[in-house]
């Protein structure tokens, strides 16, 4: 809320309003289209596969002696 005016802050990184005008919306949602077009999915998925893969291949040995199937 403003401190004099009672209004409520409008914050550009929760603004919901596709068609929004203001400069700080219209600038952020540009930024995060181009982020996410530019590499956001493919570091994304890069990083899952070899999380996964050291994840599984740590984790899995340990959690089956734990169950009794190691």
């Amino acid at each position: 809320m403003g401190v004099l005016t009672g209004e409520r802050k409008h914050m550009y990184q929760a603004c919901q309003d596709e068609g929004c005008q203001r400069f700080g919306c219209r600038a952020y949602k540009e930024g995060y289209r181009n982020g996410k077009a530019q590499g956001h999915a493919e570091g994304r998925a890069q990083g899952h596969a070899e999380g996964h893969q050291e994840g599984y291949s740590e984790g899995y040995a340990a959690g089956a002696a734990s169950c009794g199937d190691g």
